[in-house]
């Protein structure tokens, strides 16, 4: 019998606490969810620049509910996804430090977004050239010539957003270290002035 209760006992002690935020992923999976959708409505609604359109709506109707689901998602989703990585930033920076940091964030984002931009991009671009020439006006054929013109940051901008912020603040981290042994400064929160202020720049 105590050898049971030594062995439950062992394997309860075994057993931490997991430290991951469930509520985060199921934000996250919605939000990819939604970016999905989204591109799929520039494709079927043609309501904005893309890689391919199907044939456009003949119903004004569609057209405008296309329409409205991307215009509202234009005015929250990003900004959400922005959010959530930059509320882990912190954390992550302080565990790798400035050199291990802007390494992962190099192979985790810059790599991929390099190969979006010189191979994926121009691939995808493809299509662009395969649609009605009433859609695209373009009538030339796609040429080797035309590579130039097809690289770009396509979807993937956000990614690079991404280490731009990332490299902005490690540098603001490293331009401020010296103030971490100053004692904090109490200050008084935001009024709603100075946060509509901020939302209008944004």
């Amino acid at each position: 019998m105590s050898e049971k209760s030594t062995a439950n006992g062992q394997s309860h002690a075994a057993r931490k606490p997991s430290s991951r935020l469930h509520f985060i992923d199921n934000w996250r999976s919605a939000l990819i969810i939604l970016v999905v959708l989204h591109h799929l409505a520039l494709v079927y609604g043609a309501v904005g620049p893309f890689y391919y359109f199907e044939p456009p709506w003949t119903d004004p109707l569609a057209y405008l509910v296309f329409l409205a689901f991307v215009l509202i998602n234009q005015s929250w989703f990003m900004g959400a996804l922005f959010l959530m990585s930059g509320y882990f930033t912190p954390g992550s920076f302080e565990r790798k430090g400035p050199g291990s940091f802007l390494k992962d964030r190099v192979l985790r984002l810059g790599i991929p977004l390099v190969v979006f931009i010189f191979v994926l991009s121009p691939i995808a671009s493809i299509g662009y050239y395969q649609m009605p020439a009433s859609l695209t006006g373009i009538t030339s054929p796609l040429t080797w010539q035309k590579y130039p013109k097809l690289i770009g940051f396509g979807p993937l901008w956000f990614v690079a957003m991404l280490l731009i912020f990332d490299f902005g603040y490690a540098a603001w981290r490293a331009a401020t270290r010296n103030r971490a042994s100053q004692p904090a400064i109490n200050s008084a929160p935001p009024g709603y002035l100075a946060i509509g202020i901020f939302v209008l720049v944004l």
